[in-house]
């Protein structure tokens, strides 16, 4: 026995719509199972070609402890964009013997992520090879650290150029009270903080596998054939 044919609802502004149940849908797209394949297919191939033209990425990430005299003073906000500045990745470059990849492609593969709720920071490193993933991360969470450090220092150095000035110009009682500040300046540490864990070299691509990108071109060859599918069905039935 035929299915009935669907029935026009009329619709204030598109006019007569069609309207379709599930097994209505269905038959249609069983029907123009060509059109499916056909796209299903097509995707297939194209999601796999990109697969293999795509050159496989690697991250590694290096673990450092962002160190201050005031650990609720830093603001991890700010740790993350030194981290993947320019400025960070340029010296790390350096520290390689600046061949590779150019400042501004490294910084592309640079991310800072701060651990929540504490002065640690996660620094990955994307690269083509692994063991270039590995070697870059640590040397950019080295650089990280190395720019705090003179950070540090430069502050440190310009307060203490403000006490000496201003132990000249005090009285004999305000004078000692600024050498002791001064005095505290010496003990100060500068380091910047300590890398806690060193890159591990990556396994495996940071990229889904080919399975699973051939997969997911199939679905999407699916979704997009079947529009195509269901308005050929209907309009072979109106002719």
């Amino acid at each position: 026995m035929d299915n009935p044919a669907p029935t026009p609802v009329a619709h204030p502004r598109l006019g007569c719509v069609e309207t379709l149940t599930l097994s209505e849908l269905g038959a249609r797209l069983a029907r123009r199972w060509r059109t499916l394949a056909v796209g299903a297919v097509t995707a297939l191939f194209v999601a796999v070609a990109v697969h293999v033209a795509l050159p496989a990425r690697y991250a590694a990430v290096t673990v450092v402890h962002v160190e201050a005299g005031d650990p609720d003073r830093v603001d991890m906000t700010a740790e993350e964009s030194l981290a993947s500045s320019r400025r960070v990745v340029s010296e790390a470059r350096a520290a390689l013997g600046g061949r590779g990849p150019t400042v501004g492609r490294m910084q592309d593969g640079t991310r800072a992520t701060a651990v929540a709720d504490s002065t640690v920071l996660r620094i990955s490193y994307e690269a083509d090879d692994p063991r270039e993933a590995t070697r870059g991360a640590d040397a950019v969470a080295n650089a990280y650290l190395a720019t705090r450090a003179v950070d540090a220092a430069e502050r440190t150095d310009r307060i203490a150029t403000r006490i000496s000035r201003e132990i000249r110009r005090a009285d004999p009682t305000t004078r000692a009270a600024l050498a002791v500040e001064r005095a505290r300046l010496a003990v100060v540490d500068d380091a910047g903080g300590v890398v806690v864990d060193t890159a591990r070299t990556p396994t495996a691509p940071t990229r889904p596998g080919l399975p699973a990108t051939g997969l997911a071109g199939l679905v999407l060859g699916l979704l997009l054939a079947a529009p195509v599918a269901a308005s050929r069905s209907r309009a072979g039935r109106a002719s």
